[in-house]
């Protein structure tokens, strides 16, 4: 395993000349690149402080300061965008932060210009900072389903092996021009889109997300992005599977070009087997991984020549996975040092919450996490994330939720904000349902044309749903829907037999 800033200078010595990062605005050698991180880290050292807050948007500024935070030693804290103020300060309060890193054009008000693009504000003391795990070099913040954020302690170590077994498993792939989706802030787009990259001598491309086409955390305007994609040609993108549904449907409609895409890399929520077979159709090499912050981001992935659709890939080299007998994911390697402000030391097997299998080839299935199965009155136990995923990917919903506990089907909230009308949408759910095993067939979907919101409580910031607060406002949520009845059963095959479809009852 080699460590990142041996790669970079290896490069920046072996390929002075190679772009390493690409803005709209400038571009940066491996040389240039450097010279400007280790500059900047030496600023840092001199400042005397040992945590930093990383802000702003996708940029150059963000490269270098988090880059040079690990060649100075460091802890570097990425604070996302979309997190509430109420979040951030939890945040800033939790960590100890001491100062922020962000772009000299992102802060009206410069105590201190580090090195052009990256200013620093300092922070007032915080007292109810809490103590890092020795060896902490990064702590990613995940919003979690109560909205509140919770550290993860990291070490630079762990995160050089990730990308190392990335590498090794992407070895065959010729990546040479990376564009940066997701919000940096992102772990998963922060190694897989800026360390791996930089590790395999490849350019960044980094536009803002606004440029992209995002608003908010989950605003899109697809023909922005589509363009830019066009324009820019990239090898490779990380992509969640809104984002994939998207360009599937841009390639179909021939809007999209896909002649130059090597590798797309898609994860953080299921992605439907027949997106994932439409986009081989349409050239688009979209490979669906799994992953999780307390295990370095990525823990399996599918490869070009090794893939299966349906699972998450093999696992990769620098850990161990395993499923129980009730099906539940653990792993064990390259784990978390622990959450900040937790004194007991993570297990060595950390549990992932998520339900799942292998296959005989060692392909790793996942179905769901296993706080939200739904077990039918017949005792059958559905993933909720499974029959969403299908509603959105299918149907096209912009949101979803399934529920029926102890029902004897389930039922789902569908939000469609395109004004297709209720009947086409049932005639698309009738040919889901065909699709489905008998007991995993929904009874009855409430068709909602406003999306749930964060304000309400009922999402959280990266647009998960919190079911139990879902679940409370169900009964306004339906009396503002449109009920679809349907089948869950196929007639019997005798015409003597009554025709009459099974439905559930009101």
């Amino acid at each position: 395993m080699t460590a990142l800033p041996e790669m970079l200078a290896h490069h920046a010595q072996a390929r002075p000349d190679a772009l390493a990062l690409v803005t709209p605005e400038e571009v940066v050698t491996y040389r240039q690149l450097w010279e400007r991180v280790t500059d900047l880290a030496e600023r840092l050292h001199l400042s005397g402080f040992s945590r930093f807050g990383l802000c702003g948007d996708n940029g150059l500024a963000w490269v270098l300061a988090d880059l040079a935070c690990r060649m100075a030693n460091v802890v570097c804290v990425p604070i996302p965008q979309f997190f509430s103020t109420l979040q951030t300060e939890h945040l800033i309060a939790r960590a100890g932060l001491e100062a922020l890193l962000l772009s000299r054009s992102e802060l009206p008000e410069v105590r201190y210009q580090l090195a052009e693009p990256v200013a620093m504000q300092l922070l007032p003391a915080t007292p109810g900072a809490v103590v890092m795990p020795s060896g902490t070099g990064k702590v990613t913040f995940t919003s979690g389903s109560t909205g509140t954020p919770k550290g993860v302690c990291l070490s630079h170590e762990q995160l050089d092996a990730t990308v190392t077994a990335l590498a090794e498993r992407l070895q065959g792939v010729d990546i040479r021009r990376h564009l940066c989706l997701l919000p940096l802030a992102t772990l998963l787009e922060n190694v897989a889109g800026v360390y791996l990259p930089l590790t395999l001598g490849a350019s960044i491309m980094l536009w803002p997300q606004s440029e992209l086409g995002f608003t908010g955390s989950s605003g899109l305007d697809a023909s922005r992005l589509i363009s830019v994609l066009n324009h820019t040609r990239p090898d490779s993108l990380i992509l969640v599977p809104e984002l994939a549904m998207a360009l599937v449907r841009a390639a179909e409609k021939g809007w999209l070009r896909t002649d130059h895409f090597r590798f797309l890399a898609v994860g953080g929520a299921r992605v439907s087997p027949s997106l994932l077979e439409r986009a081989q159709r349409l050239g688009l090499p979209l490979y669906e991984g799994y992953g999780l912050s307390e295990c370095g981001s990525v823990v399996a992935l599918n490869q070009p020549g090794a893939a299966r659709a349906g699972t998450v890939g093999r696992p990769l080299s620098h850990v161990t996975v395993s499923v129980d007998e009730q099906g539940g994911i653990g792993v064990v390697g390259n784990t978390f040092l622990g959450y900040l402000g937790e004194t007991e030391r993570p297990p060595v097997k950390v549990a992932t919450g998520d339900l799942g299998s292998f296959d005989d080839d060692g392909f790793l299935r996942v179905s769901g996490r296993r706080k939200n199965l739904v077990i039918t009155s017949f005792g059958r136990n559905i993933s909720p994330e499974w029959l969403e995923s299908e509603l959105l990917q299918q149907i096209g919903g912009t949101q979803a939720v399934v529920f029926g506990d102890g029902e004897a089907q389930p039922s789902a909230l569908l939000v469609i904000t395109d004004p297709r009308p209720p009947e086409q949408v049932r005639s698309a759910l009738l040919e889901l349902n065909a699709s489905l095993p008998d007991y995993a067939r929904l009874c009855r979907v409430f068709l909602l044309r406003e999306p749930l919101t964060r304000a309400g409580g009922q999402i959280t910031a990266n647009g998960r749903p919190v079911r139990h607060q879902i679940l409370e406002d169900l009964p306004a949520l339906q009396a503002a829907s449109h009920l679809l009845t349907l089948p869950t059963s196929a007639p019997e095959p005798s015409a003597r037999t009554s025709e009459k479809l099974h439905t559930c009852s009101d």
